[in-house]
This record gives structure tokens, C-alpha cells and sequence, in this order.
């Protein structure tokens, strides 16, 4: 038996782990990636919703309707709005939004971000 005949099939073995490693850091890192997208599409939507209200507060109108619209708009939900009664300004209003998403291999998530804007 020669010494080559031992080692026959490894570099086989080591190619199939070496494919099976950069898959497995592949899926992880495109989670990552999916996952900071959607939380910074989220910040966004939770900064134009905060606008919205402001908005709508200084026109007369609904702050948390236009809140509401505008992180709809954005595919998130708004679960909050605080908006205290417009008597002058400045006039901040405090606006929090979630959204939910699905990651492979971890399954549901939410991320809630809240913002302030002022007028």
C-alpha cells in the first residue's frame, strides 16, 4: 500500500466541508443583511409617521391618523402616538412603530423603534 492510496478521497471530503461552511456563513450573513435593512426601513417609517403627526397637529387634523397613514405607507404599524394637545409651539409629538418580519432559520421577529419631531 502506497502512501497516496491513505489519503485518497480528501481533498474531497475537505471540498464538501468547505462548501458546507460557506453556505452555513452565507444564510447567516444574508439573515444579518435582511435583518439591518428592515430595522433601518423601520427607523424610517417611524421618523415619517413623527412628521405626519406633527404635521397634522400644527394643520388641524388628526396626529395620530396621519401618523398611522404614513407608517402604513411605510409597511409598518404604528402602536403608539403621543401627541399632547396643540397649544403653541413648539409641538413635539413621540411616535412608535413595529414590524413584524421572518427570518430563515430564526423564525419570527419584531423590531419597535420610537422617534420624536418637533415643530
Amino acid at each position: 500500500m502506497s502512501r497516496s492510496d491513505g489519503q485518497r478521497g480528501s481533498a474531497t471530503l475537505f471540498g464538501v466541508v468547505v462548501v458546507g461552511l460557506t453556505v452555513t456563513v452565507g444564510l447567516a450573513l444574508v439573515g444579518v443583511l435582511a435583518a439591518v435593512s428592515i430595522r433601518v426601513e423601520t427607523e424610517t417609517a417611524a421618523d415619517a409617521a413623527a412628521l405626519a403627526a406633527v404635521v397634522a397637529a400644527v394643520e388641524g387634523r388628526v396626529p395620530h391618523r396621519a401618523a398611522a397613514e404614513i407608517a402604513a405607507a411605510n409597511g409598518a404599524h404604528l402602536a403608539r402616538c403621543r401627541c399632547p394637545g396643540f397649544s403653541g409651539l413648539p409641538f413635539v409629538a413621540t411616535v412608535t412603530v413595529t414590524r413584524g418580519f421572518r427570518l430563515p432559520l430564526v423564525g419570527e421577529r419584531r423590531i419597535e423603534v420610537e422617534r420624536s419631531a418637533e415643530y
